[in-house]
């Protein structure tokens, strides 16, 4: 139950930011939808994964004020549901961008 009000919070957060945007810029629905779905998963993948260069620099500044030598985590990503949800949300898009502009396309 968790992970579909999760999914489906993902998806109606991502549909509001994206109908918003569209609405603010003066642009069709479509053809932000690839962008804001990118945002998203790139926004999710950066916040939840353990690991990496920001928890790194953290690390760093917290050795150099304290002198206690940290051990160094490993750079480590486990995908959620709304990670999951974004880059569906953003392959949905982007076909829905191939199939409004197939005429440019092809």
């Amino acid at each position: 139950m968790k992970q579909i009000i999760s999914c489906l919070g993902t998806i109606l957060l991502m549909l509001v930011v994206n109908y918003v945007v569209s609405i603010f810029i003066g642009v069709s629905f479509i053809e932000i939808s690839l962008f804001i779905g990118l945002i998203f998963a790139v926004t999710i993948r950066f916040f939840t994964s353990k690991g990496g260069l920001s928890s790194n620099m953290v690390r760093m500044q917290a050795q150099a004020m304290t002198g206690i030598k940290i051990e160094e985590e490993k750079a480590m990503f486990k995908p959620s549901y709304a990670y999951y949800t974004a880059i569906i949300y953003t392959l949905v898009s982007l076909i829905s961008v191939f199939v409004y502009y197939k005429d440019y396309f092809i």
